[in-house]
C-alpha cells in the first residue's frame, strides 16, 4: 500500500506550542532518581512527562495542548507524531489505540504521520523508542473502527511491537541502553522470532 498525501481535518485540530526544552532537559536526570523515593501520588505527573520526552528525542518540538488532533508536530515541516507508551516489564509489548476515530485512521495512511512507542523501565527511564510509519496501520485501524461501529462497541485496537518492527518496518532508537544490550533485550522479549534485531536499531 502506498502512502497518501491528504489535506485532513485532523491536521488542523489542536493547538501546537513549542516544547519547553529546558523543562525536558531538567526532567531527563532528576526524575529518574526521584521515582525511587516518591509515592504513587506522583505517578500521574511522571506519566504526563513521557510523551514530550519521546517527542523531543525524535526532534518534534511543537506539542499539542488540546485533546483533539495528533500529539506533536515538527517546527518547520508539516509532519506529525502520535506517541504511545509501553512498560518494559509488560509480558508483551503492545500498543493500544483507545477510542480510535476514522480521522485518526486516515492520518496514519498519510505520509505526514509518524508513530512512536516509548519503552519505559519504571516511571521515567526511557529504554528505547520504536518508531516509523506505514500506511497499513491506517487501513488496519479503519477496518477495526468500522467493525466496532457495526457491533456498537468501543473501538480499541492493539498492535504488537514485534509487528511494528517486522511487518511495518519500524526502527529502534536506543536511549538508555547500548546496542548490544538492546539486541539481547529484544531477543529475550521476542523469542523464536528468527529476526536479526540489530538490523532494526539505529
Amino acid at each position: 500500500m502506498k502512502f497518501l498525501d491528504q489535506n485532513l481535518d485532523i491536521f488542523k485540530k489542536g493547538k501546537y506550542k513549542p516544547l519547553n526544552r529546558d523543562f525536558i532537559a531538567g526532567l531527563l536526570l532528576p526524575l529518574t532518581s526521584i521515582q525511587h523515593t516518591t509515592g504513587r501520588r506522583m505517578i500521574h505527573l511522571f506519566n504526563g512527562a513521557k510523551n514530550p520526552i519521546v517527542a523531543f528525542y525524535l526532534n518534534f518540538y511543537l506539542v499539542n495542548e488540546e485533546k483533539h488532533g495528533l500529539y506533536a508536530k515538527r517546527e518547520f515541516k508539516e509532519e506529525y507524531l502520535e506517541v504511545k507508551q509501553v512498560s518494559y516489564s509488560s509480558k508483551s509489548w503492545s500498543v493500544t489505540f483507545n477510542d480510535t476515530t476514522l480521522d485518526k485512521a486516515d492520518a496514519f495512511k498519510d505520509k505526514k504521520t509518524m508513530l512512536a512507542v516509548g519503552i519505559w523501565n519504571g516511571m521515567l527511564e526511557l529504554i528505547c523508542i520504536i518508531y516509523g510509519q506505514n500506511p497499513e496501520i491506517g487501513y488496519f485501524l479503519e477496518q477495526k473502527v468500522k467493525e466496532a461501529h457495526d457491533f456498537s462497541r468501543r473501538s480499541t485496537q492493539t498492535i504488537s511491537c514485534s509487528k511494528l518492527l517486522k511487518d511495518y518496518k519500524f526502527k529502534i532508537k536506543p536511549i538508555n541502553v547500548n546496542k548490544k544490550d538492546l539486541i539481547e533485550i529484544l531477543s529475550m522479549k521476542f523469542k523464536n522470532s528468527g529476526v536479526s534485531w540489530g538490523d532494526y536499531i539505529e
